[in-house]
């Protein structure tokens, strides 16, 4: 074997090593991370206030923690966030009485190290008599009141978006204080936002915690940016906020606060400056306000009412879908300062006109969506709009044989032929049915003359006719009949005239 034959062997065994040793090294990271740990503890004696203690060895770490009761309830941070404290380190549930019996416990976390459980009896103390929270964009301060605790206590501090699930961060913490105090509190990791705080007071095992009734609008002083020409109202029933955006990739967050500031919702938004969104149906008013997505931003917050009133309207001139007019006229009434713009299929016809009056919108054949959009002073939106379909052709009309000049000694001839499928069909303005657009009519001729009139109408009002002029003629047999007929009258109205002038006659002799 040569030798370049040998040290390409020796070079391939030392690459497939090493990539076996680096696997093995990952793997190995990767379960000494990511790991589960369970252990049980067994209740068997009576607890009144009984509080579960769970801690493991690597406090830096924030576990996830669920525990079973005996009889199978489970309790976590999704279903018991109101019972279960987790921090780093540690997690404490308050049972007050558990069921006896064996109590299961799983941890999952990164590098875990040794989890250990204990639940003990704990007396009936520490009660939050007060906590609020003042202050301004530099400077914060928390007082609280702690009764039912011994000389020191453990306090907490956290800044909550929503005011609910005790699952904000962390402003302050301080551990062997007295139970009543005032502390300031470190804003400076927040970014600018609406913000509910509560306190955690832990002794032994024991914790409670409580939010205050306030909450604060912190804008960071040490930014000055702020997205640029902001403005929100009412948007027919919703409600919109708009804003100036520069480019396509710009990503901002909008705020939705309830009337007292709790955030219902953020939206993200790319690369436009408008954002409409409903009233929840439990929610009168909001307060609207964006930021940049990604880099910290102050902002103002607007707020908008869903009962606003909207004075002001648009009257269509066409109150049908469908015309064959090639243009449409809105009579606009405007109120104090309002403006209107006017839309034709999504392309502006009208903008900025603040007086009152009649405008003509010229419409295109086929599908027309016509908008006039309202703004009153305060920035609050209205739309009128008007979908109509335009259609100025006349509707198919074909009759199969031409009947105009026909003469015929028949009592009826009958008339046939295709029109549009929806068309409204009339002879002599009586309504004749179709089947898939086709017709054929029976008419009933009187003699000599009769002039038909047939006339097919879209829903437009399009209109296709076809007349004709028909005679109607006695036969040989049908002229002598009638002669006889003609005699035999004739000669009745002699022998009435005779008896009468007779009987006249004779009535003047008698006098």
């Amino acid at each position: 074997m040569s030798t370049s034959r040998k040290k390409f062997i020796i070079n391939t065994k030392a690459i497939v090593m090493f990539i076996a040793a680096v696997v093995m090294v990952v793997f190995c990271q990767m379960t000494a991370r990511a790991e589960s740990k369970e252990l049980t503890i067994n209740v068997d004696r009576d607890f009144t206030n009984a509080v579960l203690d769970i801690t493991w060895e690597n406090t830096k770490v924030k576990a996830k923690v669920n525990i079973v009761s005996p009889d199978g309830t489970a309790y976590n941070e999704t279903n018991s966030k109101d019972k279960l404290y987790v921090t780093d380190g540690e997690a404490m549930i308050n049972l007050g009485t558990p069921a006896k019996g064996e109590w299961k416990i799983t941890v999952e976390g990164d590098s875990l190290g040794t989890v250990n459980a204990d639940m003990g009896q704990l007396p009936e103390t520490l009660k939050i008599d007060s906590f609020t929270v003042t202050g301004d964009d530099t400077n914060y301060q928390a007082s609280y009141q702690v009764s039912e605790s011994p000389e020191t206590v453990d306090i907490e501090i956290y800044a909550d978006t929503d005011g609910e699930n005790f699952d904000g961060t962390m402003v302050y913490s301080a551990g062997y204080v007295t139970p009543s105090g005032q502390v300031n509190i470190d804003m400076s990791g927040l970014k600018s936002g609406e913000y509910h705080f509560y306190l955690i007071v832990k002794n032994q095992g024991a914790f409670k915690r409580a939010y205050a009734d306030e909450i604060l609008s912190y804008q960071n002083p040490n930014v000055t940016d702020k997205v640029q020409n902001v403005k929100a109202g009412k948007y027919n029933d919703g409600y919109y906020i708009s804003w100036d955006c520069e480019g396509d990739g710009d990503l901002f967050d909008v705020y939705i606060f309830d009337s007292s500031n709790n955030l219902l919702d953020t939206q993200n938004v790319m690369g436009e400056g408008f954002y409409y969104g409903e009233f929840p149906d439990d929610i009168d008013k909001v307060n609207l306000a964006v930021v940049y997505s990604e880099r910290d931003c102050n902002y103002d917050k607007i707020e908008v009412s869903k009962d606003t009133k909207f004075n002001g309207s648009v009257k269509f001139d066409v109150k049908e879908n469908y015309t064959n007019h090639s243009y449409i006229v809105a009579d606009v009434s405007l109120e104090g300062k309002s403006t209107f713009d006017a839309y034709l299929n999504d392309e502006l016809e009208i903008e900025k006109k603040s007086e009152d009056g009649k405008y003509k919108i010229n419409l295109e054949d086929g599908d027309n969506e016509v908008i006039f959009k309202m703004t009153d002073e305060a920035g609050n939106i209205k739309e009128f709009s008007k979908d109509i379909y335009v259609d100025t052709v006349p509707p198919a009309l074909s009759v199969e044989n031409d009947v105009d000049g026909v003469t015929t000694n028949k009592k009826y001839i009958y008339i046939s032929g295709y029109s549009e499928s929806g068309a409204k069909l009339t002879l002599n303005e009586k309504k004749i049915k179709m089947e898939k657009g086709y017709f054929s009519y029976k008419v009933e001729l009187n003699y000599g003359t009769n002039k038909l009139n047939l006339v097919a109408e879209d829903m437009a009002g399009n209109k296709s006719a076809y007349s004709a002029t028909v005679k109607c003629e006695l036969n040989k047999k049908s002229r002598f009949d009638m002669y006889i007929v003609s005699g035999v009258i004739g000669l009745l109205l002699i022998c009435y005239m005779i008896v009468f002038v007779k009987g006249f006659k004779r009535k003047r002799a008698d006098k």
